[in-house]
């Protein structure tokens, strides 16, 4: 078998891991900017302002503060992935099944947020966020079996994003932002050390089939309406658009020289619609609702351009729309603290046909509890906790050019542990 045939192949697998999600949310999507709303399972999150936060989400609602407010979250997410599997290849004439398990596919992540709104006057409130909507690291280690199907894939993220909000009546508030997100990439896939044994070193193992490195800056919009239809209920609806990016930078390759240039790789973040209630039962308890809509079936293809002008269609995604639905009580037990809790059921965005070992999507269950502990009058502080449990995902990925079939089974769960400071002045 031609180096260049494994290349080609091995290519699309490569850039393929651009789409590769963690276990926290649909994709590689991420919802971790709020640890009171990780106290609910981010249920009914749009529709409760209860600090400044709430700009991530819905900046409609930012009207309902009078004073300044300040908030800063720290998360820290523990997923564990793991693929058992076995590999058969055929690049001699005489096929050979291995071993294609590994364990803990998936980095620990600590993600940052901070959040400010103040009023103007009494109808008019501004407001600034950073945060992250996306984001994903896979690493496999250098003695897998299956490293031509994934390596390594890293993306990080972080969205800038100034809103405006005015309270057009006394119970409704519409709201609207801009945003600019920052992305950076770094993916790769390698031969395995199998391949070197069995083509007698002709192919070497542990060679870099491909490294993708680049970054860009993207640019959206969000807007948001929160009504305060009674005393006891608010409801919601936000819509954050797509952003689009083009990650630039350079690709480098062992295997084939030609490919060691400049290029790029198309990445589609998907616009996301949430409508969310929050009901006060009396004056310590409320629960809240929510379903959130992500339109990830915009990411249906991943191309690649290099600097030599070709244009490689590498692999057909045709990622489909997912629904979040999630459920959350919250009881506020004295002047000083508040317990919450929450449920919430998270589709996958990616069918049968198209799981790979980098994309090691699937539903998900949320079970969540958290705090809020009043410091004083003007300063609290919020932490949270979730165990996530997706659904175990059958994957079989094969190429048609280079004998080689995986078949393997996924299953993932995640622990995330959220902190807050919020002040008001």
């Amino acid at each position: 078998m031609k180096i260049k045939s494994f290349l080609r192949l091995s290519v699309a697998a490569a850039l393929a891991a651009a789409s590769a999600p963690s276990v926290f949310a649909a994709g590689f999507q991420i919802n971790e900017h709020s640890a009171n709303g990780l106290g609910r399972s981010f249920a009914g999150q749009a529709a409760l302002p209860e600090n400044a936060t709430i700009l991530a989400t819905n900046p409609a609602a930012m009207t309902v503060f009078k004073t300044t407010q300040v908030s800063a979250a720290l998360s820290y997410i523990n997923p564990n992935i793991d693929v058992d599997g076995d590999l058969t290849v055929n690049v001699t004439g005489t096929p050979l099944t291995v071993d294609a398990s590994e364990d803990d596919i998936a980095g620990d992540a600590f993600v940052p947020a901070a959040f400010f709104v103040t009023p103007l006057n009494d109808r008019l409130s501004v407001g600034f966020g950073a945060f992250a909507n996306y984001g994903l690291s896979t690493d496999y280690s250098e003695d897998y079996n299956a490293l031509h199907f994934a390596d390594d894939a890293e993306i990080t993220t972080v969205t800038l994003n100034p809103a405006v909000a005015y309270k057009v009546t006394d119970t409704l508030s519409l709201g609207f932002g801009v945003s600019a997100t920052y992305a950076e990439a770094k993916i790769s896939t390698s031969t395995p050390k199998l391949i070197g044994q069995a083509t007698m070193g002709a192919i070497p193992g542990n060679a870099t089939i491909l490294q993708l490195e680049g970054d860009d800056w993207g640019y959206g919009w969000n807007v948001g309406a929160f009504w305060q239809v009674s005393e006891s209920t608010d409801i919601a609806l936000s819509y954050r658009a797509e952003t689009k990016l083009n990650l630039e930078g350079e690709i480098r390759s062992d295997l084939e020289a030609e490919l060691n240039q400049g290029g790029s790789l198309d990445l589609n973040l998907a616009a996301i619609t949430e409508f969310a209630v929050n009901h006060r039962i009396d004056q310590q308890w409320s629960v809240q609702f929510s379903v959130n809509h992500t339109e990830w079936s915009s990411f249906d293809k991943l191309e690649a351009q290099l600097d030599s002008g070709s244009t490689l269609l590498l692999k057909e995604e045709d990622f489909e729309n997912t629904w979040r639905v999630g459920v959350g009580a919250t009881y506020a037990m004295s002047d000083e603290l508040t317990l919450r809790a929450g449920y919430a059921y998270d589709d996958g965005a990616v069918s049968f046909a198209h799981r790979s070992l980098s994309i090691p999507d699937t539903d998900r269950h949320w079970i969540s509890a958290g705090a809020t502990y009043a410091l004083n009058d003007t300063m609290n502080v919020d932490f949270g906790y979730a165990f996530l449990k997706g659904r175990e995902a059958n994957v079989h990925s094969e190429y048609d050019r280079i004998p080689s079939v995986l078949v393997a089974t996924e299953s993932a769960t995640a622990h995330i542990l959220s902190a807050q400071f919020n002040a008001a002045f």
